[in-house]
């Protein structure tokens, strides 16, 4: 059968928005049904189906339906993001690391954790290894980065490291040239000696047992990820990112974020360069 189009109807719409919602705490308003059908209508063509009422099914029932879930995820997560991204924030991030490092005195055997979550194609967890690289030469304490998504698709391009003069726009010449290997006309590696510095994991922000995998961090970036949850997945995902954050930790959240009204749990600290919140 060969695909030729199909229309999300606000019936099988509301069925998928609810699966995703249950999935992965991302809202789907009504605004953005034509949003929702536009990005899996690739998915009824690779599966040979002809309506979404059909696909809807296949993730409900197929035996299959592990792996189109993330599929689905893959599809419906938004990926923009680049190098340096917000350098206002990052040069807050530097100043709180600093803090973190001198609280850890000379204990040569002290590991400072950090965590990017939903990190997307490793732009920002590798951006977060440069700057330690060029700020914290010594090697007396040691620098643990994770980043984290919930699109398997993206991990994977994540970990090869490799990328476009496009998200590599805020990127000097200089940083260009010490950190990234050319390997084409406009593409370029991270160098192992940043790569070797992250671990990638797949996590669900809403799901506590993957959350659980990842603690005892210094400092979490959660940036620009809430802005996509309803009130009730917000609080679910700041509670489990307040599990894995260590006593006096630090959260980053985007300028356009807020805990008010969301969770007493952290203290804010910062907000004038941007929202910056502390575990108590």
């Amino acid at each position: 059968m060969e695909y030729t189009g199909a229309i999300l109807s606000d019936d099988v719409f509301n069925k998928l928005k609810e699966l995703i919602y249950e999935i992965s705490g991302i809202y789907f308003s009504g605004q953005k049904k034509y949003l929702l059908e536009t990005r899996l209508s690739k998915r009824l063509s690779v599966l040979n189906l002809p309506n979404f009422e059909d696909y809807y099914n296949y993730l409900k029932y197929s035996h299959d339906k592990i792996l189109e879930t993330q599929e689905l995820l893959n599809s419906i997560t938004t990926n923009e993001t680049s190098f340096f991204r917000d350098m206002p924030q990052l040069e807050v991030f530097v100043d709180i690391l600093k803090q973190v490092v001198q609280a850890a005195g000379n204990n040569a055997y002290k590991k400072i954790r950090i965590w990017s979550a939903a990190c997307s194609t490793g732009e920002e967890p590798y951006t977060i290894g440069i700057l330690i690289k060029e700020n914290f030469p010594s090697p007396d304490i040691k620098f643990e980065i994770s980043g984290s998504d919930i699109s398997g698709h993206v991990l994977d391009s994540a970990k090869k490291g490799i990328y476009g003069s496009y998200t590599l726009r805020n990127v000097s010449a200089a940083v260009l040239k010490k950190y990234f290997d050319k390997i084409d006309d406009d593409l370029y590696r991270i160098k192992d000696e940043i790569k070797k510095m992250t671990a990638f994991h797949n996590v669900n922000l809403m799901d506590v047992k993957d959350v659980k995998k990842l603690n005892e961090f210094d400092v979490v970036l959660c940036r620009n990820v809430i802005i996509y949850f309803d009130a009730e997945s917000k609080k679910k995902a700041i509670t489990n990112i307040y599990e894995s954050l260590k006593a006096g930790g630090y959260l980053f959240l985007g300028h356009s974020e807020s805990l008010h009204s969301i969770t007493s749990l952290f203290k804010l600290v910062g907000l004038g360069k941007t929202p910056l919140y502390r575990k108590e």
